[in-house]
């Protein structure tokens, strides 16, 4: 089943503009924010912003002293005179486009001219805009609507901005012949008609399913929807993945994936992974089982916690120490823990972001449960066992960070007692996570030669180049996955390093990253062994893969994790070559 997703989709500009600036006072004010009905049409995402303190009203009888944000379909003008008497302030999210209709309403009907609204009585970008109208006013939705256009002079014409393109232009062509003295604008948005295209384009290309995902009461998207169903087209018009069957695909061949303007990217994200696994039912049984452990895999970090266990290695390999393979295993646990232990305390944000990660977490609830358990006292025993104190003392103290890093009561001491610069690195937890990594695996090796062995110091400088390209491959795998999750964990308001410098600063970050770890790899191989050129096919793959991630902006999670975490597999053999040289 091949699976697109139309060019034009999700967040319209409008949209994306009114939740940034949004989730931006969220995470950053203390205020409570209120705003005048739905700020946009999707349920899903206004219940989460409405969890982080967002409170939505239907009356504008209580607002004095408050912060109130206006909606994007903007409100009526009598509404807006009230905000600006009574609210302490205003935080104005009207899409520019309406405005750009509220404006040409006003200043012609200040002229003389009736206003024609060709768009949804009662939808509330029309209300707002028929609010300017001074001169008398008629909304109409089809050519039988015309007739009840009362006479007047002049005419001026404007669509709502979400209307069908093709049903305006045939109104607009009965109402020129009809009327000599009009003007006629055209105000749908270009979004809204580059979205309606790239459907019409699909059906013609041969699609035989169509996912349309938005709110149900959601005006572009029900249109959306109407385009596949008049060209009698298996339909869909979802809000959730939840609601795609299995059975209804087993004849599909040609998918097309489109969302309304109000659809957030990390729901069709989680649309485009339902149809992934839909897909892969009917595949050849073999490829199934295989992606399936692939997936239980990088899910359970198991491949991580895998490639955790070698990295350990190589840095014992060059620091010529032998710890029996404590040292790997200790490593490998800690992955396996940390993860597994703070997936649970996350369980709720796990839920709404990546619900197929989540079903896999709370369907193997008790195994997950019993085998953390087991590997807590397994890590302890091993670490006790490796009779090196400094050690033994630094595995615990990080790991019993680790355990309660998530938790409500870790937080509150963070939030309450420590330092802002500790408070802001917290906050964003890939910084904790990749120090865990780096310090547990590469980092405490290093203490424990120092402590039961004498200083080799071409053997450390070996590992230390070693550790700078170990740590790159580390804090390369989470960037990714930071920026696989980068919709949902903007909405969600989980601080990751994309989202605090921006898209185009960390792609520039990642490249001078890239080139500076290409460096300790050749020392080793000009110093050590020429095999270790191997590990450049590592920096490569990361550098592909980036570009293509950074490029997309909706992802079949589950691909993009298994390969993310293929790079992992490809180290794993390198090392492997490289130990048994």
């Amino acid at each position: 089943m091949k699976i697109k997703v139309a060019e034009n989709t999700g967040f319209c500009m409008g949209v994306r503009k009114a939740v940034l600036n949004i989730v931006n006072k969220i995470n950053n004010d203390k205020e409570t924010i209120y705003v005048y009905g739905p700020l946009i049409h999707n349920p899903q995402t206004i219940a989460i912003l409405q969890s982080r303190g967002l409170v939505t009203i239907d009356s504008l009888d209580n607002i004095k002293g408050k912060t109130v944000a206006i909606r994007t379909h903007g409100i009526p003008r009598e509404s807006l005179q009230i905000l600006k008497q009574e609210a302490l302030h205003i935080i104005n999210l009207t899409c520019p486009r309406v405005a750009r209709v509220q404006g040409l309403v006003k200043k012609y009907s200040r002229d003389g001219y009736f206003i024609i609204i060709i768009g949804d009585d009662h939808h509330a970008e029309v209300e707002s805009v028929k609010s300017y109208a001074n001169n008398g006013v008629a909304v109409i939705a089809s050519i039988q609507d015309i007739q009840t256009i009362q006479k007047a002079d002049k005419y001026i014409v404007v669509a709502q901005t979400t209307f069908d393109e093709l049903l305006f232009e045939k109104i607009t062509d009965k109402l020129k012949a009809k009327y000599t003295n009009i003007l006629i604008f055209n105000t749908i948005c270009d979004s809204t008609h580059k979205r309606q295209n790239d459907v019409i384009k699909a059906i013609n290309e041969g699609i035989d399913t169509l996912i349309v995902v938005g709110g149900k009461n959601s005006a572009n998207t029900k249109r959306l929807a109407s385009l596949g169903k008049n060209s009698n087209i298996k339909t869909f018009h979802i809000e959730t993945e939840e609601e795609l069957l299995y059975k209804d695909f087993k004849d599909s061949r040609y998918v097309l994936v489109t969302a309304g303007a109000s659809t957030p990217g990390w729901i069709i994200n989680n649309v485009l992974e339902k149809l992934y696994a839909i897909s892969t039912k009917y595949i050849n049984p073999l490829l199934r089982i295989i992606i399936h452990f692939l997936e239980i895999a990088t899910r359970l970090n198991i491949i991580s916690s895998l490639a955790s266990f070698f990295m350990t290695l190589l840095i014992e390999h060059l620091t010529g120490i032998w710890s029996d393979y404590k040292l790997p295993a200790i490593s490998s646990l800690f992955i396996f823990i940390m993860y597994a232990v703070n997936n649970y305390f996350l369980k709720d944000t796990l839920k709404i972001a990546n619900p197929f990660k989540y079903r896999i977490h709370n369907n193997n609830h008790y195994i997950i449960l019993i085998s953390t358990i087991a590997a807590i006292i397994s890590s302890i025993i091993i670490s006790y066992n490796t009779k090196s104190y400094a050690y033994t003392f630094i595995f615990y103290s990080i790991l019993i960070a680790g355990m309660v890093f998530s938790t409500k009561q870790m937080q509150n001491i963070v939030y309450k007692f420590l330092p802002a610069f500790i408070k802001k690195i917290y906050a964003i937890k890939t910084i904790p996570a990749n120090i865990g990594w780096i310090t547990i695996i590469l980092l405490l090796p290093i203490v424990y030669s120092l402590e039961i062995t004498s200083l080799d110091v071409s053997r450390n400088i070996q590992s230390i180049y070693m550790i700078i390209f170990l740590s790159y491959m580390i804090i390369s795998r989470n960037l990714f996955l930071d920026l696989i999750g980068f919709g949902g964990d903007l909405i969600l308001g989980n601080i990751t390093l994309p989202i605090l410098f921006g898209l185009e600063n960390i792609k520039n970050f990642f490249i001078i990253f890239s080139l500076f770890s290409i460096a300790p790899v050749v020392y080793l191989s000009v110093y050590d062994n020429i095999i270790y050129l191997l590990l450049i096919l590592n920096i490569v793959y990361n550098y592909v893969l980036f570009n293509k991630i950074i490029k997309l902006t909706y992802f079949i999670s589950l691909k993009y994790e298994i390969l993310t975490d293929t790079n992992f597999i490809l180290l794993i053999i390198f090392i492997y070559i490289i130990l048994s040289i």
